[in-house]
Formats: structure tokens, C-alpha cells, sequence
């Protein structure tokens, strides 16, 4: 049961704060504010470190066995959650720079 409730709070956790730097990355690209998505990308970075390495524990029964004592059976969202984070960090980093203006 710990497995379970665990699981998806951290595949919901992950998809809200996903939307969430979307959609003020997508502020900050309309405001020309593209610095800011370095920030986003780095912060996203740190997620995605977090939701893989607890992607690795979750698709081993055994090690959820030791560190929850309970198992789930884990289903394609948090494999496309970290697709997606990945997308979405190549795509602030991309976006993110910033033109350095032309010498006089």
C-alpha cells in the first residue's frame, strides 16, 4: 500500500510541477524573459535526477519490498513523465539563450 500511494504522488507531484514550468516558461518566452528558462532547466534537471533514480528503485520488486514493504505494479507514466522532462529541459536550454547583442 505504501508502494502504491507513494508511486502516485510522485508520478502526480511530478506532473504538476512539469505543467507548472511549462506554462511559466512559456510566460517567460513571450515576456523575452529567457533567462529565466535556464533557471527552469535547472530545477527540472534536479527533478528528473530524482524521478529516475526513483524510477530504478520502482521497477525492481525486490527493492521495493525492502524500502516500502509493499510492491506496485508500475505502469508507462512515469516512464513518459521522464520523456517528457527531458523534452522539456533540452527545450528551456535551447530556448534559453540569449543573444548577445552585436559589437559596435
Amino acid at each position: 500500500m505504501v508502494a502504491t500511494i507513494l508511486y502516485w504522488a510522485v508520478v502526480l507531484l511530478m506532473a504538476a510541477w512539469g505543467t507548472w514550468t511549462l506554462v511559466f516558461s512559456l510566460i517567460n518566452l513571450a515576456r523575452h524573459e529567457n533567462g529565466n528558462l535556464w533557471f527552469y532547466a535547472i530545477l527540472n534537471t534536479l527533478g528528473l535526477v530524482f524521478a529516475a533514480i526513483f524510477y530504478w528503485v520502482m521497477s525492481n520488486t525486490a527493492w521495493q519490498k525492502y524500502w516500502f514493504d509493499s510492491t506496485v505494479q508500475m505502469g508507462p507514466w512515469l516512464g513518459a513523465l521522464l520523456i517528457a522532462y527531458i523534452v522539456l529541459i533540452l527545450l528551456q536550454v535551447i530556448l534559453g539563450r540569449e543573444r548577445k547583442p552585436a559589437a559596435a
